[in-house]
């Protein structure tokens, strides 16, 4: 079985396309999706779809929906569970499973306010590393739940994400592995801060060339952090970091772009995530980069300028000249 915690668009775009097997002759195992309360699992069981957080798409019969708050069964040393939850709740959400000796996916792109990343708050709830995966990559819940094809990385031990390779990919879905966790991890998270200043910037007419340089500077800040933090910068050359940051830069879908256009439009953070109503975890992420990278010794100036908009009300367009105006530097140091 596949039980995935976190009835999200995500959570539930992944449950939809295991649900399906690995071809047309091809059984799916079971599926299992678990929502955070009884009322959010009685609403997607009521017309079996998630219209809250991914409308337009029937969920396969076969998927069992439950909460919480319900008592589930113990998960089996076969079984995969699956968390996407916000990053700030990984933690506590864990200790609310029996993962027994199960293997845990990851599928969480963010950093808490403090710095800690998805798999650190694994580890403090007291799961053992060895049975502790991500998955990431440029995925928009919606098309993956269509049946669109995509590319995703899974990051680990070895012998843990090859089996997982084999396991989850599905004819829509090709996945790749890796062992650099850090990584993934810390490239997942710093394309939701990169988004925002990127499509701030395009927001406000400054132009496509304008938004491309912020790309690129931002992949230049990426690889700074994740060798700082022990990763390798290759990895925020991939699918994970700038596979998923141009992306999540360029499309309306995201809510990380959707927030830095809203932002360029003059409305305030608050605003702004309310009009969004779903989790930005490019908001707490921002902080903690700037938290690693200060501890580090790391000069992020995009996240910093995130920043001080998200705290201190600095106009988008007065943050978006300061950072194409900075002092001559070379490419790379």
């Amino acid at each position: 079985m596949i039980r995935i915690v976190g009835a999200g668009a995500w959570g539930t775009a992944l449950a939809v396309l295991w649900s399906h097997g690995k071809g047309s002759d091809a059984a799916s195992e079971p599926i299992e999706l678990v929502a955070r309360s009884t009322a959010d699992a009685d609403a997607i069981r009521l017309v079996h779809r998630n219209q809250r957080r991914l409308r337009g798409i029937d969920l396969p019969q076969s998927i069992a929906i439950r909460s919480l708050d319900e008592t589930l069964a113990e998960a089996g040393v076969e079984d995969l569970v699956v968390v996407a939850v916000p990053t700030d709740s990984v933690e506590k959400t864990l200790r609310r499973i029996d993962l027994v000796r199960s293997p845990l996916l990851l599928v969480i792109k963010g950093l808490s306010v403090a710095g800690r990343r998805p798999s650190e708050s694994a580890l403090a709830a007291g799961i053992d590393g060895q049975r502790i995966a991500l998955l990431s990559g440029p995925n928009l819940a919606g098309e993956i739940a269509a049946a669109m094809p995509a590319a995703a990385v899974l990051a680990g031990p070895l012998p843990l994400v090859e089996a997982l390779q084999l396991r989850l990919a599905r004819p829509t879905l090709r996945l790749y592995v890796t062992d650099d966790v850090i990584g993934v991890e810390v490239a997942g998270a710093m394309k939701n801060v990169i988004a925002i200043a990127v499509s701030a910037v395009r927001s406000l007419g400054y132009g496509e060339n304008a938004a491309a340089a912020i790309l690129s500077r931002g992949v230049a800040e990426m690889v700074r952090l994740v060798e700082a933090c022990g990763g390798r910068g290759e990895t925020a050359c991939g699918l994970a970091g700038v596979g998923d940051l141009v992306l999540t830069a360029s499309n309306t879908g995201s809510r990380n772009a959707r927030f830095g256009a809203l932002l360029a439009s003059g409305e305030s953070v608050a605003s702004a995530v309310a009009t969004i109503g779903a989790t930005i975890e490019g908001i707490p992420t921002a902080h903690g980069a700037l938290a690693l990278a200060s501890r580090l010794g790391v000069e992020l100036p995009i996240t910093a300028a995130v920043i001080s908009v998200l705290d201190h009300g600095t106009p988008i367009a007065a943050i978006a000249k300061g950072l194409l105006g900075r002092s001559p530097a070379r490419e790379w140091r």
